[in-house]
């Protein structure tokens, strides 16, 4: 994928160019805005046990339900946590009406050969694959959901699973996150990294290479 320019009016005003030959893109805060709807899931799920006085949902963005999950309930057993993880795709459900595509996202998945773009996130496979049709936009066949591997971000599992899937070296790889901990995950799997300011300040996602305020502000990319 030749080098593009992609600008940012984040008060920098800087052009910069970005050469990769595979996009690995989160979903929720990036290609679909449902962050609304996750925290209203949360904040039932952690009234209902008792968990509201010391629950942050800051700390859910970009994890796994599971790593949540255990956080504030150690000690569950393996189906316990199941039971948890059906709750609250069961609550995810309620919320899909108000899951939409990002501004440019459909356009710009359109625009890149399909074996060059895969789809890494914290959600469910299922959960992913329901929000990104609620959001009409069609998914990967091979993408990487929380569930389907051991260690979620900010662990670079996922993420060396991405460039696998696209038969690419890691450094072949550009990243699009929204949060701190999937930027880690992104930088630990050795891949460039620019971050969407959705979902988060500027000055939390630091970490990555580049930082732009919304996915249509990339221009379009050619293979």
């Amino acid at each position: 994928m030749p080098a593009s320019a992609i600008s940012t009016d984040l008060n920098l005003n800087l052009e910069f160019e970005i050469s990769v030959s595979g996009l690995l893109f989160d979903m929720d805060g990036v290609l679909v805005r449902s962050t609304q709807g996750d925290e209203r899931c949360w904040t039932r799920w952690a009234a209902q046990y008792g968990l509201s006085d010391t629950f942050d949902l800051r700390r859910t963005h970009g994890r796994r339900a599971v790593d949540t999950i255990r956080e504030y309930l150690p000690g569950l057993t393996d189906e316990a946590v199941a039971e948890h993880l059906s709750r609250l795709d069961a609550l995810s459900e309620e919320e899909q009406e108000i899951v939409i595509a990002y501004p440019g996202v459909v356009e710009l998945l359109a625009s890149i050969p399909s074996y060059r773009w895969t789809i890494v996130t914290s959600a469910s496979e299922k959960l992913m694959r329901s929000r990104l049709s609620a959001a009409g936009i069609v998914a990967p066949r091979h993408t990487v959901g929380g569930d389907t591997i051991s260690m979620g971000k900010p662990h670079p599992e996922g993420y060396l699973r991405g460039a696998t899937i696209l038969t690419r070296r890691p450094e072949e790889c550009l990243v699009i996150e929204d949060a701190p901990a999937g930027i880690r995950a992104g930088k630990a799997a050795g891949c460039q990294v620019l971050a969407i300011a959705s979902s988060h300040h500027p000055s939390e996602l630091h970490e990555a290479d580049w930082i732009v305020g919304a996915i249509d502000q990339l221009p379009p990319i050619s293979t």
